[in-house]
């Protein structure tokens, strides 16, 4: 991804030419490295996000909507006490570096007026957001405070001065010096040349200069016309937004937005698909990929409590085979209290075995069957009952636990797609809780907030007139089928596979075939079939619907039901609460 000088700044003169004169309203911290402001600009309300994350550093406009925390944490309370209200004058670059500097004018509780800088460094892991005195260049606070970056070389504390970090390498803007560098070139790769000396370039963006200068990548020695040619095309590229091939656009992989571009790179061979702006471009892109990070980091704790959980569970189950194996003797040692029995007869005190015939054979061999010579024949034969009796007991509370550690599992399985279906801290703190009451300890590395969020809800849908609602975990599964739903309402759920359960509310009308098929996409879509190009949906009025005998939350039983085979599709146009 070429996040580099060249397309930041070209999305720092687009925001700029968007964001002058804008209204700050709100601002937010929906995660412990990312701000949300809203502005109202031209009558237009809009969204800014600013991140710091080490992996996805951006800065865009986005209407993809986040869960904000409870509590605001302390970095937003300042910048909300410092600049709500404020109107944000332009936006610029600082040092011909990956930093976003928003200059802001706002007023102090006396009304006067007073200028910030926020700052946005969008530099990898050293990425950081500030904010700025406008008249004394100090510090307010930090994203990640620092008494002394050992990388960057600066002290990031309240009331220290700002500075840039220390750029080793040829600006982009002195032409003399790229020429210079470019002139040293003797053999090899043009793009790593480039990239040793010169900075403001990503390799990708290195090597579209080298393709547009027309030049063989790998030329053993460049003319004073090809030197020219790329000392031009490597400054210009300083500011691309007022070029002729300034085109935003994505490139795809697998028909998917995968990296973002000011202009199309021909040379790399990639597909692009033209946006509208660049802040789209970066918004396709970066936010998709950065929501499954976030996603992942939210629920790793809970992947790591059902792993644990199944693994705990597996290693039961392997035991209480192993110990029912063991009991499945019972039947031989009362065959031999029997056969010691009917011999009494032959038996003296002392013996060591006994010989007898086993008639429950058909051959009727003779067989020897061991002895406690400090026992009578009739107390061996009786503590041969005694063993069958205890086998025969041990071997019905073992399969009770077997079944137990099955029925374990599968819950847990259940629990996977939960997981996986989760969205919201509501989601998050649901399946924590479901977890610890099904025997998982208590992780402290819940979601920040999540202990404190209200009950999650299900997803709800209008399909044809219809109200059709989704459970996305085992609680709201067992709440909508066994408390929410009538009898005469539909109940759907993908077969042999585990997922939603899926009502639709029917109130007493007859439900047309067109919605039982559409609602049948959307429990194959959560669920364990959520992949497949064709999935089978099982669908019953929900009073054939019963509870499993095992007791665990979204387990059940039903006998009457249809069918209908559906591709799986969660149907976002047609959900209410998206």
């Amino acid at each position: 991804m070429p996040n580099d000088y060249v397309t930041l700044n070209a999305l720092c003169r687009e925001l700029n030419s968007s964001l002058s004169g804008a209204k700050i309203d709100k601002i937010y911290m929906p995660e412990e490295d990312e701000i949300t402001i809203a502005v109202r600009v031209a009558g237009v309300n809009r969204t800014l996000v600013a991140s710091a994350n080490a992996q996805n550093p951006r800065i865009h406009f986005t209407c993809r909507k986040k869960q904000n925390p409870v509590n605001a944490p302390s970095f937003c309370m300042l910048l909300r006490k410092f600049l709500t209200g404020a109107v944000i004058d332009g936006c610029r670059m600082l040092g011909e570096d990956r930093i976003f500097c928003f200059d802001i004018a706002a007023r102090n509780e006396l009304r006067d007026a007073v200028k910030f800088s926020l700052i946005a460094e969008m530099m990898g892991r050293y990425s950081n957001i500030m904010l700025v005195d406008g008249a004394t260049g100090a510090v307010k606070d930090a994203l990640k405070q620092a008494t002394f970056d050992t990388a960057t070389k600066r002290c990031l504390l309240p009331g220290a001065k700002y500075e840039l970090p220390p750029q080793s390498k040829i600006k982009l803007s002195d032409k003399a010096a790229v020429r210079a560098h470019v002139a040293s070139f003797a053999g090899g790769d043009i793009a790593d040349h480039i990239l040793t000396g010169i900075g403001g370039l990503a390799k990708p963006t290195a090597k579209e200069a080298v393709y547009l200068s027309g030049l063989d990548a790998r030329a053993e020695r460049l003319d004073d016309a090809q030197t020219d040619a790329l000392t031009d095309m490597l400054t210009s590229l300083a500011d691309v937004y007022d070029m002729p091939f300034y085109s935003p656009c994505v490139s795809l992989k697998n028909d998917v937005p995968d990296d973002f571009f000011a202009f199309r790179y021909d040379g790399s061979g990639l597909e692009f698909r033209k946006t509208d702006t660049l802040s789209q471009a970066v918004d396709l892109c970066v936010g998709e990929r950065d929501a499954a990070e976030r996603k992942r980091l939210h629920v790793r704790h809970l992947v790591k409590a059902c792993r644990s959980l199944t693994a705990k569970t597996r290693k039961k189950l392997e035991k209480c085979l192993a110990r029912k194996q063991d009991a499945e003797g019972a039947e031989r040692n009362r065959i031999y209290g029997e056969l010691l029995m009917s011999s009494l007869h032959s038996i003296a005190r002392g013996d060591k075995a006994a010989k007898v015939t086993d008639y429950y054979r058909e051959d009727c061999p003779t067989i020897e069957i061991p002895l406690d010579p400090a026992l009578s024949p009739q107390q061996n034969a009786s503590q041969y009952f005694k063993k069958y009796a205890k086998q025969k007991r041990t071997a019905k509370l073992i399969d009770d636990q077997i079944a137990e550690c099955r029925d374990m599992l599968e819950y847990l399985r259940g629990v996977e797609v939960s997981i996986d279906a989760c969205e919201t801290l509501e989601d998050i703190a649901e399946i924590e809780g479901e977890l610890q009451n099904a025997g998982a300890p208590k992780s402290g590395k819940s979601a920040k907030g999540a202990h404190k969020q209200k009950p999650a809800k299900p997803l709800l849908f209008e399909i044809d007139g219809f109200t059709v609602a989704a459970g996305k975990n085992n609680l709201q599964n067992d709440k909508l089928t066994f408390k929410t739903a009538n009898g005469g309402d539909i109940w759907l759920h993908a077969k042999d596979s585990h997922g939603s359960h899926v009502i639709i509310f029917a109130e007493g009308a007859v439900v047309p075939d067109e919605v039982i098929v559409k609602a049948a996409a959307i429990a194959a879509y959560y669920s364990e079939a959520a992949g497949s190009d064709k999935a089978v949906v099982d669908y019953t009025a929900r009073k054939n619907v019963k509870r499993h005998p095992c007791g665990k939350p979204g387990m059940v039983l039903y006998t009457v039901y249809n069918s209908v085979a559906v591709k799986p599709d969660a149907r976002k146009n047609l959900e209410l609460n998206g």
